[in-house]
């Protein structure tokens, strides 16, 4: 049974305003869950949880509008299993397209891209890719869930602003239950984040009391080893549901939320740290568009940003008749990530850039007409 230690992350100032009714909020689910805990099918929970290997899954439920949710659920091979959320208001570097969104690149291409785009971001390995359709959630959950909200929820409907749910503890329908995990409403993100934290509470009780429902959640979607993965962080009592330290962005986008700065590599490193794909300082790239095609970018992002590379800027080149693929290392020093991505690449010509490098990147990535274009992908 999954008595879920809750450590939600938001604005630094409120979160010292409420640090003590969240110390008490999270004695009180946690108390709540153990006493549970005492009904609930423990040999089912044993037989399927993941043990004793590392393992991440991307779950991201919704259709991409405005409505989604993101969770990567994690087993490491030791320490306790986690739930991440991801809010879908984060601005990352979305490979092929710019800085955007995250629930602009499941728009884009679905949930794919959202996953290499929460790679690039904080360098991760992500196994698996679960896209759970809008309105799976409600029939899944196939009877009401209690939910703990510490604010209520308002959103429109029919034109008009209404409260959907009220604060504190309540019996929502599961049709309820998805709502308040996928439309954000009509508070700020952090409100938003709050919520889903909640919901996703909900969920993990409900699955460790019925295994069975993560093969409902994610099964056609994911397959059981996915379905396996949430039992293991739901039946864990040492479990952590955590969202991803973010704080609001500089941007024109309204109630844009960005990671923050001096706490999201620790942050990685403490809950994500088995799933890094390269420790240490990534590579910086820039993949520039030189032949003109749509798409010409996108399949250079996904190969190098899966080998580590941190992709950082996506644009045009200063032309579009390049024949052949550019790899420019800035810098002496750093000959050998350039060197690198080429051999990944298995094409396109090596150069160094050593009377004026970048400061900003390691490696420059000119792509020219030797490389493949994914037509309708990205730039």
């Amino acid at each position: 049974m999954a008595a879920l230690a809750v450590a939600a992350v938001l604005q630094w100032d409120w979160v010292r305003a409420r640090a003590g009714d969240a110390a008490d909020q999270v004695s009180r689910w946690s108390t709540r869950l153990r006493v549970t805990a005492l009904t609930l099918p423990e040999a089912e929970i044993e037989s399927r949880s993941v043990t004793g290997e590392s393992a991440a899954a991307l779950i991201v439920i919704g259709a991409g509008e405005e409505d989604a949710a993101f969770a990567l659920i994690a087993v490491a091979p030791t320490g306790p299993p986690s739930l991440v959320i991801l809010p879908q208001s984060m601005l990352l570097s979305v490979p092929g397209y710019g800085e955007f969104r995250l629930i602009d690149a499941l728009r884009f291409e679905g949930a794919d891209l959202a996953a290499l785009s929460v790679t690039n971001q904080f360098g991760v390995r992500i196994d698996r890719v679960v896209a759970v359709p809008a309105g799976t959630l409600a029939t899944a959950i196939d009877q009401p869930v209690e939910v703990e909200l510490s604010a209520p929820m308002f959103a429109e409907q029919d034109g008009t602003i209404q409260r959907v749910v009220d604060a504190g503890a309540s019996e929502v329908t599961p049709q309820i239950l998805e709502t308040l995990l996928i439309v954000p409403g009509e508070g700020d993100p952090f409100e938003f984040l709050q919520r889903q934290g909640a919901v996703w509470r909900a969920v993990m009780a409900a699955v460790a009391a019925r295994p069975a429902l993560a093969d409902n959640l994610l099964g056609d979607a994911g397959g059981a080893a996915a379905a396996d993965l949430l039992v293991t962080v739901a039946g864990d009592p040492d479990a952590v549901l955590v969202t991803v330290p973010v704080e609001r962005a500089p941007s024109a986008w309204p109630d844009t939320v960005a990671p923050v700065r001096d706490r999201i590599d620790g942050f990685i490193a403490e809950r994500l740290g088995h799933l890094l794909i390269r420790p240490g300082v990534r590579p910086r790239i820039e993949i520039l568009n030189g032949n003109g095609r749509v798409g010409a970018t996108r399949g250079v992002a996904g190969i190098l940003v899966r080998l580590g590379f941190h992709l950082i800027r996506t644009d045009n080149a200063d032309r579009f008749d390049y024949r052949e693929t550019l790899v420019i290392g800035q810098g002496q020093h750093n000959e050998g990530p350039a060197r690198e991505a080429a051999a990944a690449l298995g094409r396109g010509s090596l150069q160094l850039e050593v009377r004026a490098p970048s400061a900003v990147v390691d490696v420059s990535i000119i792509v020219g007409d030797d490389i493949p274009t994914e037509e309708g992908r990205g730039s």
